[in-house]
């Protein structure tokens, strides 16, 4: 059989296999050969050299994790890492619970239980209240707060989207976390002051023949309650009416609910034990670990109960709990023998992707009945072209334009000289949230630690400016090499991934980099940066006039380059790549029966994404001269993400001015500390990304711009009624038709005037809007009304087709 050839894979040669990359059909001619995306989709697949591969990355990381945290630990530390792994085992556990009913991941699991608890525990410490005495507060708060967040929250974003309700849960956090922030104080107790919680177990200690203790009493009453709730948990979904139904809606919720198992009610369950768990968790660590002073524990903690659930495969709440306490070990032994968790936080990354690859590449049923909704986010519609010539229109377009112009050009003249460094870091971050918009908001794909992307471009190109001393736009551009391979990397699970585990890959990619590979004192940060932190990075003369060391000038390029991604990114959305891009958000199942490829597709959005989180890598270390490890805390990853939610992640004018806007609050409310003081400043950030967070998203799904967009709207419907231009997109309810839907509307007003005549109105009492022209007419009038009485408009032959018609009365 002779083989067929293609303009786009050319045939294989006789007797031989085509190879990868290669584009040849098979030898025999039958089908398409295999190209570099088809062994993409076999290394992040589930099957053959991707599952192998797979497994033996995780028996190398296996051994490595025993060999330098647990063969070079005394028992005393593995006993420590285990008492402390039992706060990540019960958040993991939390977490675990709400997605086997909701399909989201909670990220307030230990925030709805941690301010009825640091309420009791500082009842211990500052009032002398006995600790077994204050922890029925704990144990009747906690499910309180759950059940609260649950019914006034979670319930008014049942039918959102689940990326929607996913953030919802990131600002109950930042919520609760504004609200534990005031609970010291208001106990008297001063934020990071707070001594070690005495209890009934202090005295119980057993020790080596050193005279070293080796179990304290602390750490068995940490042991005996996790045990405890482990086993009273598994009992309960077992064999309680309650605990089945559980089970039953996890699996799928609306085949439950037909069954008569009441749904809400059972959700409602399940965030009340979320809540307790995380409440007792917090209580029984707190004489082991202290009395935390933030209500969320910090990210590092929920990246870690995260790491826990997804080792669990967000199903199985004893294998949650076992790596939990895994967790623990290594946490301790990374502080052990590095001093802190860096090391620990790193790990996370390797252990989270391994644990995802190993997974099934099915997911059950249930998840798939709703995977439209996994990533939607609401889209807003352009101008329409029927309008977009008048001149009203382009006069408004023409002020918005000089308007941010204007903005943008006198800010660093009305900003003083000290505070351009801090001027040019809002451009930077506008270019960041151009990045998330790309990656989340068309996509799908939720990012926490996009300023990891940001690091890799800021490290490596730092490195060689400060080494090598590079050209200024080369350096640039190997910073946007270096987005794009490392969101190539990351992204290469996506391919099989659903959003919300992936939320969790990219939060452990961000503490990955900002705790470990910008750290000097490890391998990577010396090999990356091997002048350290210190070297300083000269910003360079260009062109030989344009001196970028002037701060001023510097801003400007920054805000030049920003305007490039915009126009990037909207160009990009407007092409066929960008409404591919859209299809494989909606619906990944769909889209591949049109010819889209899913592999390339995705990975194409992350190495987009990532060239511009590069780009605003290399500004950030040339702004700073330098490339400061705090400059890319993961909490920057969050703060950017959740203020381009609130501006509307589809629309990347308002997600990029919600980033700038949140970024000012951030750079410049500290400098107002001598005016409102240091509470005010601190809290305000909290309130921005927590309640009003909350609110926006329940009265604007899409974010401020669909707040902004239906003011344009406005704006428009009144153009087309001013300049009588029918426009279907903006007046859904004036279409026109033809033929015989024409006839069924008119013959629909006939009868509504037949049933007005039939009970004798009188005509003064009432009036009925013609369907065709909108004509108000009496009921006498409408009788003899050419359209609605076989005049032309009856024939079939272009009436209007209006609302059916309306009768009124006075």
């Amino acid at each position: 059989m002779t083989t067929v050839s293609t303009d786009e894979h050319p045939p294989a040669p006789p007797g031989e296999q085509p190879p990868y990359g290669g584009g040849w059909l098979s030898a025999d001619g039958k089908g398409p050969g295999r190209g570099w995306s088809d062994l993409v989709g076999e290394i992040v697949g589930g099957s053959g050299t991707g599952a192998q591969l797979a497994r033996y990355v995780g028996l190398v990381l296996a051994f490595f994790v025993a060999e330098h945290f647990v063969f070079h630990s005394s028992p005393a530390e593995i006993i420590n890492g285990l008492s402390v792994g039992a706060l990540y085992g019960l958040v993991g556990v939390g977490i675990v619970l709400i997605y086997r009913t909701a399909r989201i991941i909670n990220f307030a699991a230990a925030a709805i239980g941690a301010v009825p608890a640091i309420a009791a525990l500082l009842l211990d410490v500052e009032n002398g209240v006995s600790y077994l005495a204050v922890l029925p507060l704990a144990l009747l708060g906690a499910p309180l707060i759950g059940a609260l967040t649950d019914i006034f929250v979670i319930r008014r974003f049942q039918r959102s989207p689940r990326l929607i309700l996913t953030v919802v849960t990131i600002g109950v956090a930042q919520s609760l976390a504004a609200l534990g922030f005031f609970i010291p104080v208001w106990m008297g107790a001063r934020a990071g002051e707070i001594p070690n919680v005495p209890t009934p177990f202090d005295s119980f200690q057993l020790h080596n023949g050193r005279g070293e203790p080796v179990l304290t009493g602390n750490q068995v009453w940490a042991f005996g309650v996790t045990v405890g709730v482990s086993i009273l948990l598994a009992l309960f979904l077992r064999y309680t009416r309650m605990g089945i139904a559980l089970r039953a809606s996890s699996e799928n919720a609306d085949r439950a609910a037909l069954l008569g198992i009441p749904v809400k009610r059972v959700q409602t369950a399940a965030w009340m034990i979320a809540g307790a768990l995380g409440g007792l968790a917090i209580f029984v660590q707190a004489p082991l670990i202290g009395v935390p002073n933030d209500a969320t524990l910090g990210f590092s903690t929920l990246l870690y109960g995260l790491a826990a659930a997804v080792i669990g495969r967000m199903q199985r709440i004893g294998m949650t709990l076992g790596a939990g306490l895994a967790i623990g070990v290594i946490v301790s032994a990374s502080v052990t023998h590095y001093g802190d968790n860096s090391v620990a936080a790193a790990l996370m990354l390797p252990i989270i992707l391994v644990a995802l690859l190993l997974q099934r590449g099915q997911s059950s049923r249930a998840e798939d009945s709703g995977v439209s909704t996994w990533q939607a986010v609401r889209e807003f519609r352009p101008i329409p072209l029927e309008l977009r010539g008048l001149r009203e229109v382009n006069i408004a377009r023409a002020m918005v334009y000089v308007a941010v112009i204007g903005v943008a050009v006198v800010l660093p003249f009305a900003v003083g000289g000290p505070n351009l460094p801090a001027l040019i870091l809002l451009p930077i971050y506008g270019i960041v949230a151009v990045s998330l918009v790309i990656l989340t908001g068309w996509a799908g794909q939720i990012s926490l630690g996009q300023f990891g992307f940001v690091a890799i471009g800021a490290e490596v190109a730092g490195g060689l400016i400060a080494n090598h001393n590079i050209d200024f736009f080369v350096a640039l551009l190997i910073g946007i090499g270096a987005g794009v391979v490392a969101s190539v990397v990351i992204g290469f699970p996506a391919v099989r991934i659903q959003g919300l585990n992936l939320a969790v890959t990219t939060l452990a990619f961000g503490y990955a980099m900002a705790d470990y590979a910008l750290n000097s004192h490890y391998a990577l940060g010396k090999w990356l940066l091997p002048s350290g932190l210190t070297a300083h990075l000269a910003r360079p003369m260009i062109y030989g006039r344009i001196d970028l060391e002037n701060d001023r000038t510097f801003y400007f390029l920054c805000v030049i380059l920003l305007a490039l991604c915009i126009t990037s990114a909207v160009a990009f959305r407007r092409l066929r790549s960008g409404r591919v891009l859209i299809a494989v958000r909606d619906n990944q199942r769909a889209a591949p029966s049109y010819g889209v490829n899913l592999t390339r597709t995705k990975l194409a959005a992350f190495a987009a994404s990532g060239a511009m989180a590069g780009l605003a890598g290399v500004l950030l270390a040339y702004s700073e001269h330098n490339v400061i490890q705090g400059s890319f805390d993961p909490s920057y990853s969050i703060g950017v993400f959740l203020a381009a939610v609130i501006g509307g992640l589809s629309s990347v004018p308002w997600a990029v001015s919600a980033a700038v806007i949140f970024e000012a609050f951030q750079v410049f409310l500290p400098k107002l500390n001598q005016f409102w003081g240091p509470t005010v400043t601190a809290v305000v950030p909290l309130l921005f990304t927590g309640p009003l967070l909350v609110l926006n998203l329940y009265q604007y799904p899409g974010g401020s711009a669909e707040w902004g967009f239906g003011l344009r709207d406005q704006f428009l419907r009144r153009l087309a009624r001013k300049y009588d231009v029918l426009v279907p997109s903006l007046v859904a309810d004036r279409r026109v038709e033809t033929g015989e839907e024409a006839v069924d509307v008119i013959q629909q007003a006939e009868k509504s005037v037949e049933a007005t005549e039939s009970f004798d109105v009188v005509a003064a009492e009432g009036t009925i809007t013609c369907p065709v022209c909108g004509e108000v007419l009496t009921v006498a009038a409408a009788v003899d009304h050419e359209h609605l009485r076989g005049g032309p408009g009856a024939e079939g032959g272009g009436g209007a087709r209006m609302p059916a018609a309306r009768r009124s009365r006075p």
